[in-house]
């Protein structure tokens, strides 16, 4: 029997036409997806954008309605899908506490210091959703895109210490001293963030914890009013509480002005040590009890001499020398960064080495020869220490 050989051209392009719709379907789901997933990134990056304005502007002026316009205006800077990002300011920003321990945000916390931004393409939002392409022919015609879930930013909150020299050395300008700490104070309290906190600590050859560290915005008040009486002879630590001395320099807050001594100059100071300042500046700034391991930590060290003790040109100057870089150094391994001021009116280039040594972390060395200065140099460095904003 012979066989006949009968023609499949219609079969085959029955298959090519099945085959075609697959092919269509996996195209349409590869180009498409890809479309949603690039959307989806462009919005992550303006949420981003966004939050980092928001806080910006927050950090600046404190005004959440402001914060709210800035993060819109940024926000549509960017695009999505190839228009642009939108957001309803009311409901796509909202402010709140970031913990960082538990890496969560609380819109109900007790002060703000994050925002969560989101920005979407949906069909409830001001953009709407995204157009799609060959997935249409399936009958999907459109498709949500919105950051991963929000773009949370949050201020890390900042602890000061001021290490304040009140050796007789520096009576004739701790008027300005004064006015200087105060600079400060008012900066951080007037463009600071709520969870700022500052203190004091001064010293000569021996030092104390003049204020406690505590959050600016509900102390603030309080602790100007220290500050107002700070005084070069604001010592409660020996020898100055020994009967010999006690006489001659007081306890503070008490003290609105000091009486010159009678015993003579050379009394007027136990030597000038800056690592005993720095020392109880870091020992508050690492306590767990009190601080907040997250904070950025920072010192403001304000001396007009280099280390020495009484009397001057023994051993004990090098020891104290090197007591300020082994605290110097502590500091840097407990992340905590020093700004150092020299006041040096008559230049002595030792200690302007000194102190400029002892700076770490994002502090600067000033130095100047004029007291006045000092107000102006707190000023610069109040305006410089880091705002961290952490997404």
């Amino acid at each position: 029997m012979m066989l006949t050989r009968q023609s499949r051209r219609g079969s085959y392009a029955i298959m090519v036409a099945l085959l075609l719709i697959v092919m269509l379907g996996f195209a349409a789901l590869a180009i498409d997806l890809s479309y949603l997933r690039l959307a989806r990134l462009q919005a992550q990056n303006a949420a981003d954008a966004g939050a980092h304005a928001a806080l910006t502007e927050l950090r600046m002026s404190r005004d959440q309605d402001a914060a709210r316009s800035r993060a819109a205006q940024i926000v549509n800077l960017n695009h999505i899908a190839g228009d642009l990002a939108v957001l309803d300011p009311g409901t796509d920003v909202v402010f709140g506490g970031w913990d960082f321990p538990s890496h969560s945000f609380d819109p109900e916390a007790d002060f703000v210091n994050a925002v969560e931004v989101t920005v979407r393409r949906e069909s409830d939002s001001p953009g709407g959703a995204i157009p799609l392409m060959l997935a249409q022919i399936f009958g999907a015609t459109e498709a949500d895109a919105r950051s991963n879930g929000s773009s949370v930013g949050a201020l890390r909150s900042r602890e000061i210490f001021i290490v304040q020299d009140v050796t007789g050395s520096f009576r004739d300008e701790i008027d300005q001293g004064r006015i200087a700490d105060l600079t400060l104070l008012d900066f951080i309290d007037g463009f600071g963030l709520p969870g700022d906190r500052i203190g004091m600590v001064t010293f000569v050859g021996a030092a104390e914890v003049w204020t406690e560290l505590q959050r600016v915005e509900p102390n603030y008040s309080a602790i100007r009013s220290q500050w107002e009486s700070l005084d070069w002879c604001n010592r409660n630590y020996w020898p100055f509480t020994s009967p010999s001395m006690s006489e001659y320099f007081h306890d503070a807050p008490q003290m609105v002005s000091c009486n010159e001594g009678t015993l003579g100059d050379w009394y007027a100071d136990s030597g000038t040590s800056q690592g005993s300042g720095l020392q109880l500046a870091i020992d508050a700034l690492i306590d767990e009890d009190t601080t907040e391991s997250t904070s950025l930590k920072t010192i403001v060290l304000i001396s007009d001499g280099k280390p020495q003790c009484v009397p001057e040109g023994t051993s004990c100057d090098d020891e104290m020398a090197a007591l300020g870089l082994a605290q110097a150094d502590r500091a840097a391994e407990e992340n905590i960064s020093i700004f150092s001021v020299s006041f040096n009116d008559s230049y002595n280039a030792d200690q302007s080495a000194y102190l400029e040594s002892l700076t770490r972390g994002y502090g600067t060395f000033y130095e100047t020869p004029d007291a006045e200065a000092l107000p102006g140099i707190l000023a610069e460095i109040a305006a410089s220490i880091p705002i961290s904003i952490v997404q």
